[in-house]
């Protein structure tokens, strides 16, 4: 006997397959504004495009100086998401184990630091860092995005690391493991999902990050990729087929990391929340 489909999973599947349509929507017009000619996309920017011009990727990619603006924001993201990726799983190991009040002021002061927007310490943070020569530098804006994201990757990851048997960790004791080497051989590979929704969330937002670079990284050798469209916008904004292929350039490597680490990043977020 075949099952009977309740109206309430038809109206969910429909509300799914909307909201699938209206995110594919801007996906769908990027890529038909970047392969079009300048004309074209002038007369009719929202239409099938009639040729295919694929010559735009190429001189955006020349034009607006991609390559080095790609290597920067490969450098800054990458290494921020390394940094937090080890500094909050191991901020958060002791925290989530040893139940005391201790632990649990720190928990507080970290959690606290989500809800202090950035822009609140604009200010004083520029003067700080033009203070120690900090600014156009690499490690400077690496700092801020690490200090800035931590206390959201410290929240992930304790809620994660409170799903996690504390039995291994005996078992582990019991074999001669000590603290250092029992979180490293034994519970941070059990961390994947949650470590996959640090990447892929952290990844997004350092790597689509305007105001750090447009205060930290003014120097055009040290552009991101937000920077260098930002210039290129403002040399070429008739040519919106050229910006829209500049935009599809710099959008790939996030869809690659996420269709390479999505398995893993709903379990990451429910793990991490739920019980956190």
């Amino acid at each position: 006997m075949r099952n009977k489909i309740s109206m309430g999973t038809l109206a969910r599947s429909g509300l799914l397959l909307l909201w699938s349509v209206i995110l594919i929507i801007p996906l769908m017009l990027l890529l038909f504004g970047a392969v079009k000619s300048s004309s074209a996309f002038m007369m009719d920017p929202y239409s099938w495009p009639d040729k295919l011009v694929l010559t735009n990727f190429s001189d955006a990619w020349n034009q607006a100086d991609l390559a080095r603006a790609l290597l920067n924001s490969v450098l800054v993201t990458g290494c921020s998401i390394l940094s937090l990726a080890v500094l909050g799983s191991a901020g958060a190991y002791p925290l989530a184990r040893r139940a005391s009040k201790l632990s649990s002021i720190l928990y507080i002061f970290f959690i606290s630091g989500i809800m202090l927007p950035f822009q609140l310490a604009m200010i004083p943070l520029y003067k700080l860092m033009g203070g120690l020569h900090l600014t156009n530098t690499y490690f400077g804006a690496i700092m801020i995005y690490v200090a800035s994201t931590l206390p959201f990757v410290i929240f992930l990851y304790t809620g994660f690391l409170k799903s996690v048997p504390r039995e291994l960790e005996e078992a582990a004791t019991i074999d001669g493991c000590g603290p250092i080497r029992t979180f490293v051989s034994i519970i941070f590979p059990l961390l994947k999902p949650v470590t996959a929704t640090v990447v892929i969330t952290n990844s997004l937002n350092i790597w689509n990050d305007f105001l750090v670079p447009l205060l930290f990284l003014q120097e055009k050798a040290s552009r991101t990729i937000p920077m260098a469209i930002f210039t290129f916008v403002g040399q070429y904004n008739n040519n919106w087929s050229l910006i829209f292929a500049s935009i599809a350039i710099s959008s790939l490597p996030l869809i690659l990391l996420f269709l390479l680490l999505q398995k893993y990043f709903i379990k990451g977020i429910a793990g991490g929340a739920v019980k956190g």
